[in-house]
């Protein structure tokens, strides 16, 4: 009698280790998705803030297994042809993008043209087959003509990442 209740708490434990350990698990991520942004980058300056939209819209992305436990490695190319490699972590179920700076030229119109120092982070959640993102922008703008600094930040970010159906097809001719 012993040995089965023994049995059952084993047996038991052992698949609520594995179910545990699934959801931190980089495979439920990995593969190929095309993706959509949207949402805005705020600069401030002395003389206000000017709304900036999100350049990166559309494109796709891969990510793959990265080198250590956990991690994975990310390539997104947008449709105008900016590739960016990111590096990240599963944990407690959600995608985290590491830190990832980049610089950036800036015009809009006659309203601001200068040089962004932008900081990128982002968290998601696998729901299906789509990674939805929180995506979040930081950083430091400087103006070109007048060498005013600015700050640069994100509200509302966002970004959904659709796994794309791969479809094989076979030859089965000799």
């Amino acid at each position: 009698m012993k040995a089965k209740v023994l049995t059952a708490i084993l047996i038991f434990g052992i698949l609520a280790g594995c179910f545990s350990s699934c959801k931190n698990s980089p495979r439920l991520y990995i593969g190929e998705y095309t993706y959509q942004s949207d949402g805005k980058i705020n600069i401030g300056l002395i003389t206000g803030g000017v709304d900036v939209p999100i350049t990166d819209k559309m494109g796709q992305m891969q990510i793959m297994k990265g080198d250590e436990k956990g991690k994975v490695s990310i390539i997104k190319t947008s449709i105008t042809g900016d590739i960016k490699r990111f590096s990240g972590k599963v944990s407690d179920g959600e995608l985290s993008i590491d830190e990832y700076t980049y610089e950036k030229e800036i015009k809009l119109d006659t309203i601001i043209n200068g040089k962004a120092k932008v900081t990128y982070t982002a968290k998601g959640k696998l729901r299906d087959n789509t990674i939805v993102f929180d995506d979040n922008y930081s950083g430091f703008f400087t103006e070109k003509e007048t060498g005013a600094v600015g700050t640069i930040k994100s509200d509302n970010a966002i970004t959904i990442a659709k796994l794309n159906n791969v479809l094989y097809v076979y030859d089965t001719r000799d």
